[in-house]
């Protein structure tokens, strides 16, 4: 009878085994990496990590099919090591806080229409935005550099609470709008990692959104704040941003004109209408400042 058992002894049972040995591999490694990960990987890797993913659950019985398994998942494991090796380089790319920092783009719509009557008032709030934007540029960096876009705009590029800052002092008029606006966009740079933010003015549809549960929002537990902002974010991140100084910094500017803040990107945008003078402009830059240096948590593995 001894001699028998060979008829009964599975002819597939190594390679068998050795599927699930390499599929105890992957899963050890899968557990290692967060779904973060994956965005953040080459392109080419991370394709080719979904590709076999998607081969390697593919169920296998006859042998062909195990061997193709075998193989798959072998390349899946090495394409996992990989990863894995390049986790921390990668989260500490997603820290680096660039030194320079993009210029906010001029505003198309709100190209100046001029008519004859009203000219020298325009005129005039270029002037006047012109030269608050150079004292307050200056009053924070004795080296800024300061130029004029156009006619009716305005740049300066400095570095004040040692960020770098780009502003744009735009100014807008039609026939049915008096005076002149004069819009001022604030940017600097952020780490790669920084979370998406953005904060708008708190409206009367807004707040009745709210109460009907149609408008979700963060919310940081500053009522002052939480009242005048609608704040688009995840509620960590939204925290971990927007800090008391950071608060503190924007309601003064909101004590101008209430502001539009933006971070997506590894850039932060802050827009409000109001012609620029120092205090603005030292508490703008100092909030957009502050934001860039929040911690940046990025977990790709665990």
């Amino acid at each position: 009878m001894r001699g028998n058992d060979s008829a009964y002894r599975d002819p597939l049972q190594g390679l068998r085994a050795r599927v699930q040995d390499l599929a105890r591999e992957v899963e050890e490694r899968e557990a290692m990496v967060t779904d973060a990960l994956f965005s953040h990987l080459p392109s080419m890797l991370a394709s080719k990590l979904r590709d076999l993913r998607a081969y390697a659950l593919t169920p296998a019985k006859t042998e062909a099919e195990l061997h193709e398994a075998e193989a798959t998942l072998l390349a899946y494991r090495d394409a996992l090591d990989e990863a894995i090796e390049l986790a921390p380089d990668l989260e500490d790319a997603q820290r680096v806080l660039p030194e320079i920092t993009p210029d906010p783009k001029l505003a198309s719509h709100l190209r100046p229409f001029i008519d004859l009557f009203m000219a020298d008032i325009v005129l005039e709030t270029c002037d006047a935005a012109e030269r608050g934007l150079r004292l307050g540029a200056l009053a924070l960096d004795k080296d800024a550099a300061l130029e004029k876009e156009s006619k009716y705009a305005f740049r300066a590029r400095f570095r004040a609470h040692d960020a770098p800052i780009s502003i744009l002092a735009q100014i807008a008029y039609s026939a049915n709008d008096t005076p002149a606006e004069v819009h001022v966009f604030l940017t600097t740079s952020v780490a790669a990692g920084t979370p998406p933010l953005r904060i708008r003015p708190q409206t009367l549809l807004h707040g009745i959104g709210k109460a009907v549960g149609l408008v979700r929002e963060a919310e940081v537990g500053d009522e002052r704040f939480d009242d005048l902002f609608l704040i688009e974010a995840e509620q960590d991140a939204a925290k971990r941003l927007l800090g008391p100084a950071v608060r503190k910094a924007l309601l003064v500017v909101a004590s101008f004109d209430i502001p539009d803040l933006v971070v997506r990107d590894g850039r932060a945008d802050l827009h409000f209408r109001f012609e620029p003078n120092e205090r603005l402009i030292r508490s703008a830059t100092l909030a957009l400042a502050l934001i860039r240096k929040a911690p940046v948590r990025v977990s790709l593995l665990r």
